[in-house]
């Protein structure tokens, strides 16, 4: 008897353990083991420490999560002690990273909820570390290391040069809020290191003749739109309005025609007083003319056609269904058309004359619908094509409304170039 309880209780553990491993805290301890085994410890404490929030007497988060912890401490312990005898340039910045992962480590023990051995009852105590007066020194290092490169790259006449020294006294203000005379160095060269743009108009190349609209224009004018809006890329970025280069242009008599070629771009670019130009062209404008398929097809299915009394074996009368099979004939419409754009641009120092950076773009835009129309019985259609039915015949855009949105992408595409190409 003794033994069968024994078996029993046994089994009942196992069934424990094992919906254990699906609730929540036992997710999140498979996650913090796998994690632990391929030697991402601070993860594993995490997930570990999320677990025991939902059940502090979770033993295998219990005993994990103090393996986890020492490891993780012993890895960024590891870490500073080489990063001590490093002479690279920047290595504060990883020590203060080093710190930081360790206060926050620290931090996850500390607000941990009491944690007891299920057997004996006995506290877990963990040996944690309060790391904030070794952390402090470390930041103020790092600001002066980015401080001192900011002054050190001042020096120079060179427009990339200053926009890095721009940057490295903005890294000194991150790590310490009003560091020196960061503020006031990181404005005066951002703003030595501004450069100045101007967006040519884009040349249309493809002969249609202004049959899709203002293509050209329409790009052009989101592309300065976007860029304007987003803070980030006007930090070292300024761009010169349509407004203002088509005065210039006017004012000069450069272009009777409309066309700016790059030597007159150049002139236009010195006269307003900019780093660079951006020149483009659109060269294909491909519309797919609206097309529309349609494809016949049959649907039957067994319905009840009528209901007739009988007599049963027992001599009482009843109703029974008689089922039949019903036909419709089914016409499935697909209308479609498309839309694609390609060209290039060119951007060229204006000092110079060489060209800094040269890409193409192709963005495409396509519209496709579908309904349908359908004769004889209504009872042996799908309800899929009742739906398609239910719609009505569908149009697409036209073929304007195609371009626009091709040229919407492209716009998007080309503001996001110039900004990377900016910072």
């Amino acid at each position: 008897m003794k033994l069968i309880n024994f078996v029993l209780l046994a089994a009942f553990c196992l069934w424990l353990a094992g919906c254990a491993a699906f609730t929540a805290y036992g997710r999140l301890e498979k996650q913090a083991r796998q994690a632990y085994q391929r030697g991402d410890y601070d993860q594993a404490v995490y997930d570990c420490a999320y677990a025991l929030r939902i059940n502090p007497s979770y033993e295998p988060a219990q005993f994990l999560i103090q393996d986890t912890f020492k490891a993780a401490v012993i890895e960024h312990k590891a870490n500073l002690n080489n990063l001590s005898s490093s002479t690279e340039k920047f290595r504060w910045d990883k020590i203060v990273s080093e710190y930081n992962d360790l206060i926050r480590l620290n931090r996850t023990i500390d607000q941990l909820p009491v944690l007891r051995h299920k057997a004996t009852g006995e506290l877990i105590a963990f040996e944690t570390t309060d790391y904030s007066s070794q952390m402090a020194p470390a930041i103020q290092m790092a600001a002066e290391i980015h401080y001192n490169e900011g002054i050190t790259l001042s020096s120079s006449n060179d427009l990339k040069i200053k926009k890095q020294a721009a940057k490295e006294f903005k890294m000194a203000l991150g790590f310490v809020a009003g560091y020196r005379d960061a503020s006031q160095k990181y404005e005066e060269m951002r703003q030595a290191a501004i450069l100045r743009m101007a967006m040519m108009p884009i040349e249309d190349k493809t002969g249609t003749r202004r049959k899709y609209g203002s293509v050209s224009e329409v790009i052009m004018d989101d592309v300065i739109s976007a860029i304007l809006r987003d803070n980030s890329a006007t930090e070292f970025l300024e761009l010169i309005s349509r407004e203002r280069l088509e005065e210039v242009i006017e004012e000069q008599a450069l272009s009777q025609s409309g066309i700016i070629d790059e030597s007159m771009a150049i002139e236009v670019g010195k006269i307003l007083g900019v780093n660079e130009i951006l020149s483009g062209k659109i060269t294909q404008i491909i519309v797919s003319p609206e097309e529309t398929t349609r494809d016949v097809r049959r649907e039957k299915s067994k319905v009840v056609i009528r209901r007739e009394k009988y007599v049963d074996d027992e001599g009482k009368e009843k109703v029974r269904k008689i089922y039949g099979e019903v036909e419709a004939k089914i016409i499935v419409f697909k209308r479609s058309t498309s839309a694609r754009i390609r060209g290039s641009y060119n951007i060229v120092d204006v000092e110079t004359a060489r060209i800094l950076k040269s890409d193409s773009f192709e963005e495409s835009s396509s519209a496709n619908v579908s309904w349908a129309t359908f004769s004889g019985d209504e009872r042996a259609i799908s309800w899929s094509t009742r739906q398609l039915a239910k719609k009505g015949e569908q149009r697409v855009p036209v073929e304007g409304e195609m371009v626009n949105m091709a040229a919407k992408k492209i716009s998007t595409s080309l503001a996001k170039s110039i900004k990377d190409y900016a910072r």
